[in-house]
């Protein structure tokens, strides 16, 4: 996102969680908590320069909200950020589905890497295509199945907290 103007950013954002939301697909936007960092005002861009633990937390944030994600949304593939590129090939390597947002790669006009490391059908002209995709085929499969997954959620959850009674640990909210 280095150098990108703050307020497209904020409003490309607000617009796939909007078409996502009519969906009934909730999405979860990382750079929320990080805009506190950008700067503010009309021609006001997102900064590079972060020190290394900053980066570092960012980091961090990001992968935890990958792994409780059910797919990952890249907005701007056509234009790809370094982190994105790597928050693509985490979700990826953990079984997350990632979908593109690249106009240019679906004409045609653009082929790299991007292209090949997701299935041709993942790769969307505009947000309103991969938010009916990802309702068409990723949360039907959710939704048919989401009494076994609340289950095995609640299962785990029971047995942590058991072994960290046992072991005198911080156990997890219910």
């Amino acid at each position: 996102m280095s150098n990108r103007l703050v307020d497209d950013v904020v409003a490309e954002r607000k617009r796939a969680t909007d078409e996502l939301a009519r969906y009934g697909v909730r999405a979860v936007d990382p750079a929320a908590s990080e805009s506190q960092l950008w700067e503010s005002g009309k021609k006001a861009r997102i900064g590079a320069k972060f020190s290394y633990k900053v980066m570092q937390a960012m980091r961090e944030h990001d992968l935890f909200l990958i792994r409780r994600s059910d797919a990952l949304v890249f907005l701007t593939a056509d234009i790809a950020s370094e982190g994105s590129i790597l928050e693509m090939s985490y979700a990826q390597k953990i079984g997350i589905p990632v979908i593109l947002v690249a106009p240019e790669r679906v004409k045609g006009n653009f082929m790299g890497w991007v292209n090949v490391s997701v299935p041709p059908d993942h790769i969307c002209s505009t947000i309103e295509e991969a938010a009916k995709f990802i309702n068409r085929r990723y949360k039907k499969v959710y939704e048919k199945n989401h009494k076994y997954f609340e289950a095995a959620i609640k299962n785990a959850t029971k047995a942590v907290n058991a072994t960290g009674k046992k072991g005198n640990k911080k156990s997890l909210d219910k």
